[in-house]
């Protein structure tokens, strides 16, 4: 299939040797563009880099490094604002703080994939960028939107275009807003945002043509109708951002290439080349790192938003009407796609549902009246049409249709994010705020439907208030990570008792647990992780779509080898008949995990860094159709791994860190 209007970046054969006129470019300093004679480039490409909070002060420098893989030329300008946080460790690597603006300029060199992941881990992490510096702000709160305004006025005013886009970089949260700044608490807000990007069309005299969000959860119909009158077209994710950013490197090279070729480049195909960078990105780690992606026409988001408000409609008349609706809505959106199901402070984003999968349980279940299921016909059709493309990768958002929404069970019950009740606390989170729901009564039916757990009824009983339910309710969070901390904690006694028992110790106290109890919890521990590494070996051989099988069973056998060996030699140190079992037994449940950390990395490192010097050498249409062959393979990810990249990325905004 041949996408319209669409031609990615060249294989490696051609990207590695530069045109003339972009030799000539990369010559000529970065600080002096070349203008036609209406003084306007074709395209400028604004990116607001916020890297204050949450660990980006490693991560945010790497944008930097991705957009100067094609950098500014004649046909097109690249400017960006990157704020750091100031860390205790920037006075040992040398790092600087605070807020920089660049032109971006071309790296005739750029780093590795490998370079540029140890630049991720070791400092100095804003090493490489070869962009001049157009302006040094100081400290500056990245979370505002008069700090976007003015830097998107900056941009546009220095760097006019026939064509403008905008990407925002940091923390998303959905309709909870963007780019949140922990140095001071403040984020973009959705109002917020709308307001910049209007008067940067102001500025601009056009709207803004197109509007990416370079963060998590931010692909929402709530997003996508706050901003329909000041941008043409959104691009964002209905999921997980994770590491450094969706493929900026990748997009720029596209539109870099396209306008050499045409001269032109439309906001829609820039808009597709997002989404097929995101379909293309390299396995197998591209169902962790951006899993979803989708391109809106925010033209067609009005029609979305009166099917949404149709649906509301239908729904609120078969819930006066009594019978089985209540339930049955209920049911329809438990069982919808989710995209957070769990976060440390707030379990809100659990309700960011798949519109088109929520519409399809509404159609297919007929508890409710043909009215409803034809409103919900509609609004999965409106949807539908307003996308312009869209990725979804990995069995964790199977159901993906392109677009969520706030579609909460028990609307207004949620607890706060932090212990201390505040004075005034809004449940549903700021959802009534948005122009979305000001256009519809869907709050109402979220109202109908809402409960309240029988354990909060039964402690308002007691007579306890809601600042006290949300004591226990954060009281009973901990004990349940202090359960799920005991189930590993087992298997962590069996790995430090194997370890005494390869060095021919007897076994000893762990974190003052007594030998008595320590060593029994060794056996249970050790024979926990058998059990799953035989499940992940019969699971992993059966299934078809798996398309790194032998790695998957590989670990599983590993693991079962580990389990069997730490209950091993626990049994060998509580029986005297079995001890000579006991060393050799400790000696093997010490080395297979490291075995098997060694064995993931290397192969994910090797599949990874394969899939990307394939990318590079295919054709355009080669990349194409292997996008389209292997839609419906998924790829395992080894535990060591997943850790790595979840201790490495900021996820969505911690609602307890924001202030403003």
């Amino acid at each position: 299939m041949i996408i319209q209007g669409f031609r990615p970046t060249p294989p490696r054969a051609a990207a590695s040797q530069p045109r003339a006129e972009e030799s000539a470019a990369a010559e000529q300093p970065a600080d002096q563009v070349s203008l036609d004679s209406e003084g306007k480039k074709k395209w400028t490409v604004l990116v607001y880099a916020n890297g204050k909070g949450a660990g980006l002060d490693r991560l945010a420098p790497s944008v930097i490094r991705e957009l100067e893989v094609a950098g500014s030329d004649d046909n097109m300008s690249i400017v960006a604002q990157l704020g750091r946080e100031k860390r205790w460790y920037d006075r040992v690597t040398k790092d600087w703080n605070g807020t920089r603006r660049y032109e971006i300029a071309r790296n005739p060199e750029p780093p590795s994939v490998q370079e540029e992941l140890i630049r991720w881990f070791v400092p100095p992490y804003t090493d490489g960028i070869v962009s001049p510096v157009k302006e040094d702000l100081g400290q500056v709160d990245m979370g505002s939107s008069a700090s976007l305004s003015e830097f998107l006025s900056w941009g546009i005013k220095n760097h006019p275009a026939e064509h403008y886009a905008v990407v925002i970089y940091g923390q998303g949260g959905g309709f909870h807003g963007a780019a949140l700044d922990e140095t001071t608490g403040s984020r973009l807000s959705p109002k917020g945002i709308e307001q910049a990007l209007r008067e940067a069309g102001k500025d601009a005299g056009q709207k803004i043509d197109l509007v990416a969000f370079d963060g998590s959860l931010m692909g929402q119909l709530e997003m996508a109708h706050q901003l329909k009158d000041v941008a043409g077209l959104m691009v964002a994710s209905q999921g997980a951002v994770n590491l450094g950013s969706i493929q900026m490197d990748m997009v720029m090279k596209d539109l870099k290439f396209e306008l050499a070729e045409k001269g032109t480049v439309t906001p829609e195909q820039l808009a597709k080349w997002f989404v097929f960078e995101t379909k293309a990105q390299p396995k197998p780690l591209a169902e962790m790192v951006n899993p979803t992606l989708s391109a809106y026409d925010l033209t067609k988001i009005d029609a979305v938003k009166d099917a949404y408000a149709g649906l509301a409609d239908a729904l609120s008349a078969d819930l006066a009407a009594g019978g089985d609706a209540r339930e049955a809505l209920r049911g329809a959106i438990a069982d919808t796609q989710t995209f957070a199901v769990d976060q440390n402070s707030s379990q809100f984003y659990g309700d960011y549902r798949d519109l088109g999968h929520f519409a399809a349980q509404v159609k297919l279940d007929k508890r409710f009246s043909q009215a409803t299921r034809d409103a919900a016909e509609a609004l999965a059709t409106a949807a539908r049409n307003s996308l312009v493309d869209e990725a979804h990768q990995g069995d964790a958002v199977a159901n993906a249709t392109g677009m969520s929404a706030y579609l909460p069970l028990d609307s207004g019950f949620d607890a706060p994010p932090t212990w201390k009740q505040p004075p005034i606390w809004d449940g549903m989170h700021g959802w009534n705020d948005t122009t979305l729901s000001q256009h519809s009564n869907m709050g109402q039916v979220f109202k109908a439907i809402a409960e309240d757990t029988p354990f909060h009824n039964k402690l308002r009983s007691f007579g306890l208030g809601n600042a006290g339910i949300n004591k226990v309710d954060k009281s009973l969070a901990v004990a349940k990570r202090a359960g799920a901390f005991a189930l590993g904690l087992a298997s962590n006694i069996g790995h430090w008792q194997a370890y005494r028992a390869a060095r021919g110790q007897d076994p000893s106290s762990y974190f003052g647990i007594p030998p008595g109890v320590g060593v029994p919890m060794a056996v249970a521990g050790g024979a926990y992780d058998a059990v799953r590494g035989v499940k992940q070996v019969v699971s992993s051989a059966g299934d078809e779509r798996l398309a790194n099988k032998k790695q998957a069973i590989i670990d599983g056998v590993l693991d079962t080898g580990t389990g069997v060996a730490v209950s091993t030699a626990a049994v060998g140190m509580l029986f005297d008949g079995a001890a000579g079992v006991t060393r050799p037994a400790g000696i093997a449940a010490f080395g297979l995990p490291i075995v098997k950390t060694g064995v993931d990395m290397y192969l994910t490192q090797k599949g990874q860094a394969a899939a990307k010097e394939a990318q590079l050498a295919m054709t355009p249409q080669e990349r194409l159709n292997a996008v389209e062959s292997n839609s419906n393979q998924y790829y395992y990810v080894s535990p060591v791994v997943r850790w790595l990249i979840g201790a490495n990325s900021p996820g969505p905004i911690d609602p307890a860190k924001v202030k403003a």
